[in-house]
């Protein structure tokens, strides 16, 4: 998949509150959670950050940032459950994705970037190919397409 991975497990549980630090309908920390834990062993040192979106696995901050997005896909279902009440993580559908950025406020890196001097295709092209092995490896996801 070109963009991220679509998947559905009963592995990860919703945890209670998480929506209180994303927006209701956005779950994925326990997805987060594990993704960080298998990338800190690769050697990375992963921090796991609640957006309005979902859940950021953080695995590099210097030049650039290197992170994986995790979360669940906003459907008419998950959109009608509650904090007291959340949908059933096995018929949740997961998504992960990888991204590289360079922020506004890192200008150096920027004038690196628009002057060709910092490469961000290589990190990404290497983040991806270790989160298709991670995901390839976890036999209790059954991959699916974009909803």
């Amino acid at each position: 998949m070109a963009n991220g991975y679509w998947f559905k497990s009963g592995q990860f549980k919703i945890q209670e509150g998480e929506e209180e630090e994303t927006n209701p309908g956005c779950y994925g920390k326990s997805l987060a959670e594990w993704i960080s834990g298998e990338f800190s062993g690769l050697g990375y040192h992963t921090q796991v950050i609640a957006e309005d979106w979902g859940w950021c696995v953080m695995c590099t901050r210097g030049e650039y940032l290197l992170w994986i997005g995790c979360g669940s896909m906003f459907t008419d279902d998950i959109a009608a459950g509650s904090p007291e009440n959340p949908p059933d993580a096995n018929e949740i559908t997961w998504y992960v994705f990888t991204m590289i950025e360079v922020p506004f406020f890192m200008v150096k890196s920027l004038l690196k970037k628009w002057t060709g001097r910092l490469d961000l295709k290589t990190p990404l092209e290497k983040l991806k190919a270790e989160l298709d092995s991670v995901l390839a490896s976890n036999k209790n996801l059954a991959f699916c397409d974009e909803p």
